[in-house]
Parts: C-alpha cells; structure tokens; sequence
C-alpha cells in the first residue's frame, strides 16, 4: 500500500531531527566525545556527538548543538572557498600555491575534488620524480576518461613519458579517435535524417565509452525517437485518409468499411505503442482511448491504456520522492542538493504539497544566507528574497511548518513573512 506523501514528509522530518542517541551512552559522554573529534579535526562528527547530546539533555548541551553545527557549516565554507583558491591557482600556474590550498581540505564533499586537484597540480608543476609523474598522470588520464573528461585525458596522456607505460597511454588515445570519428559519423548520419543509421553509430560509439562526451545512449534513444514520431507520423497520416466508421453508420459494403476500420485501428495502436514506448504516457493513452471508444472491448487497447495509467502512476510517484529526497537533504546540510531536487518536483509537479515544497526551499535558501560570506553582503541579501518569496508562497497555498522540525531562526523568518509578499 503506498503511504501517504505527507506522512513521509513527517517521518523524514521527525527521524532526521530526533534520531537516537549512540544506545547506553550519556550525553556528558557524548560531549566528550565531540570534543575529541574537535581536536582531530572532524567538526562533522563533533556536531553528531555534541547534538546527540542535546536530545538527552537540551538544557546543558543545545547551545553547543547550535554552535558546533554553525562551526561545522563555516569550516565547509572555508572548504569551498579553500577549493575555488586552489583551482584558480592552478589556472595560473601556481602550483606549490594551490598544493597548500587544496590541503587545508581535510573532510566534506569537496574532499575528494581537492584530492584529485592536488594530484593535478603535482603533475603539471613537476613536483615528482618523472616516472612517479607519469604513474599519476596515466592513473588521472584513466579517471578523466572514464567520466567522459576526454580533452583531460589527452593532456593527462602526454605527461605519460615512462617507456613502460606508453602502451597503456597509446591504447586510450586510440580508443578516444575512434570513439571521435564514430560519433561524428553518428552525427552526420542524424543530420541527414537517417535515424536508424544515426542511432546505431552512437550506440557503437557507447560500446566504446557509454558516458563520452555528448551522451551517445542519450543520442542514440533521441534517434530512435525520432525515427519513431516520423514513422508514427506516416500512420497518423494513412489513418486520416481512412475515416473510422462509427457504430451508427450504415455502411454502404459492409466488408470493406469494416476493413477499412480495422486497418485504422491497426495504425491507432502502432501510434500508442510507439508513443508509450517514447515515453509518451498521456498521447499513449489518448489513442488507446480513442480506439475505446470505437469497440469497447478491443483487448490491446484496453490492456495498453491500464499499463499506461499504471506507468503515470508510478512517474506521479517518483516525483513526489524527490520532495522527500529534498527534505532528507536539506535535515542533511545539503542545501545546493535539496534546492535542485525540490525545485525538480514544483518543477514536474507542484500539486497537493506545493506548500510543503516552497516552505522547504525558502528554509534551503535561509540556511545558505546564514553561511553566506559575511563580506558578500548583495549575495546574503540575495538569499533572503528569495526565502521570503518561497515562504510566502508556501502560506498563500496554507501550508504550517512542523514548529520542531526547524530552527527557531528559520521559524522566525517565515513568521515575519506576510501572505502576500
């Protein structure tokens, strides 16, 4: 049985704001526990720790909840920033510069990016032996090819000057030519309206590398979608040139109308099936109903127009998950995240819990104004209109937040937001 959205919200809120303390432990134990991953470095298992400690005993430890996870979203900050330094000083050939930069990054989810920018920078500025250089450059040449990076895998490449790994680099430039000039040949295929053609050039081209450049399965299912509408196109046309003979009409030859009404009910059911099969849901199942309503009982109507409702269904579904996937988000200090998947459902959706939707996505951009560089007061301000104007959104549609599932700060920016901004 699916559960209702707005009881997943509920749950999703409740469990992330009160999850359970580590079993058998006090919250003086958790407290010093947080203020040994401090001293490490690990301000995100210290907010765990020291919030952990404020669900058994708010009193004495919610003020340093509140601190250690504002510490914890101005360490990230810095982490980002410490990021953005690092690469621009690799642009400008800075390289021991941005080495130091980068390392300051010790956890988080820029660590890894500043990992492989690290490794970057020691390859580029020389700052290893040659043949550990070209370990380094090969492994990042493998890395960037297989995310589709192919003009950072070329430059990776020709750092490669160990004789024993020449062969290896060989080998992946030759894949990257061949996997070029297949995906050009796709293309002029596509051009010239040979779908058919175009689309099995890209799937070769996939064989090769599935996530190069330009998205070749991507292209290659817009090719066969392409060829399917112009297909289904020339069925829509012989259909029209032969009118359906309704129930009431009298036919003049009874065996040619129906005939005739059969083979255009043949070439409605093509047209759903191609449609349903492009993802086509609601053109799918206005042809199936409009052979319905010619003969009620036409099986592969009938079983094609429940599989189609079923399937909308189930889309209806998935979209309302990226709300819940929104709000798990935001409870998670992923704020750029839970923006793009709660804007994803008013996006595609925006239907009964809008309200819910808009409310968090002010809360998102009232957070990233609460950690937006002090200095960058236009992109504060910036932050803020944008929250007010999600709130006030959220209370024309009458939504009311949980007043335990936010802060008390978040509370208080929604409260001094009118109905009407």
């Amino acid at each position: 049985m699916r559960i209702a959205l707005s009881v997943l919200l509920l749950l999703t809120a409740t469990a992330i704001v009160a999850q359970s303390p580590q079993l058998g432990q006090s919250a003086d134990q958790l407290h010093d526990l947080a203020k040994q991953a401090r001293k490490s470095g690990d301000f995100s298992a210290e907010a765990n720790y020291v919030c952990q400690a404020a669900r058994l005993d708010a009193k004495k430890y919610q003020k340093k909840c509140e601190k250690a996870q504002e510490d914890l979203q101005r360490t990230l900050a810095q982490f980002q920033a410490d990021l953005d330094m690092g690469r621009g000083k690799i642009q400008r050939k800075d390289y021991s510069g941005a080495v130091r930069d980068l390392s300051k990054i010790t956890f988080g989810p820029v660590n890894e990016q500043a990992r492989a920018l690290i490794v970057q920078a020691r390859i580029e500025g020389g700052l290893l032996p040659p043949e550990q250089i070209s370990q380094l450059a090969l492994a990042a040449a493998g890395t960037a090819y297989e995310r589709g990076d192919f003009d950072k895998a070329e430059e990776m490449l020709k750092r490669v000057q160990s004789p024993s790994m020449k062969a290896a680099a060989n080998q992946f430039e030759t894949k990257i030519n061949l996997y070029r000039t297949t995906m050009k040949q796709a293309d002029a295929l596509a051009q010239s309206g040979d779908f058919k053609g175009a689309a099995e050039k890209y799937q070769a081209a996939a064989t090769i590398q599935p996530n190069g450049p330009g998205q070749p399965l991507e292209l290659a299912r817009n090719a066969l979608d392409a060829e399917a509408k112009a297909d289904e196109e020339k069925a829509r046309q012989a259909a029209l040139q032969q009118p359906l003979l309704q129930p009431t009409q009298a036919p003049a030859d009874s065996s040619q109308a129906k005939g005739n009404s059969e083979e255009k009910i043949k070439g409605i059911l093509r047209a759903a099936h191609r449609d349903e099969s492009a993802g086509d849901l609601k053109g799918a199942q206005e042809a199936y109903e409009s052979v319905l309503r010619f003969d009620r009982q036409q099986a592969d109507a009938a079983s094609g127009k429940t599989r189609v409702l079923d399937q909308m269904k189930s889309t209806e579904e998935s979209i309302e998950a990226d709300l819940t996937e929104g709000i798990t988000q935001f409870y998670a200090s992923k704020f750029d995240a839970a923006e793009e998947s709660i804007g994803k459902y008013l996006q595609l959706a925006g239907g009964e819990h809008a309200g819910a939707a808009h409310f968090y996505l002010g809360a998102s951009l009232l957070c990233r104004m609460f950690l937006a560089d002090p200095k960058s007061s236009t992109s504060a301000s910036d932050f803020r209109h944008q929250a007010e104007d999600q709130f006030a959104l959220a209370k024309q549609l009458h939504y009311a937040p949980l007043p335990t599932a936010v802060s008390p700060r978040i509370l208080a920016a929604w409260t001094q937001v009118g109905d009407s901004k």
